[in-house]
């Protein structure tokens, strides 16, 4: 069964109205502290419809630089067209319409584009 163009933006349409959430993406800045170390930033873009599952039964399984494996802890899913970089940040800012806070993520891999959406596979910045 293969879909029309018009259907696939009437499901792109549909996913993206179903995002109960909110988010802003942080994209990365390089820059140097006031000794000239490396340093990262993460400006945040205007606030965009999410989707956020904490407890997904599709959890990533992720290799860092170590060779230790991790599981993600959030899958959020954005609106089709939304640019988000390797290295950007997802700053969840609204949860089913509330307002939150300390819900900062940083990506585990490169950003799946789908028929429908962008889904990242994310964990908890710890600061």
């Amino acid at each position: 069964m293969t879909f029309t163009a018009a259907e696939v933006a009437a499901l792109a349409t549909t996913q993206t109205a179903w995002m109960q959430d909110a988010c802003k993406i942080g994209t990365y800045t390089a820059s140097e502290d006031s000794a000239g170390g490396p340093t990262a930033t993460y400006p945040l873009g205007s606030e965009i419809a999410c989707g956020v599952n904490t407890n997904s039964g599709r959890q990533g399984r992720f290799q860092d630089s170590d060779g230790v494996y991790l599981l993600s802890e959030a899958i959020i899913r954005l609106p089709l067209g939304t640019v988000i970089g390797f290295a950007d940040h997802i700053t969840v800012t609204k949860r089913f319409g509330v307002a939150c806070t300390n819900t900062e993520y940083y990506l585990m891999g490169v950003p799946a584009i789908g028929a429908t959406c962008v889904t990242a596979s994310c964990r908890a910045v710890r600061t």
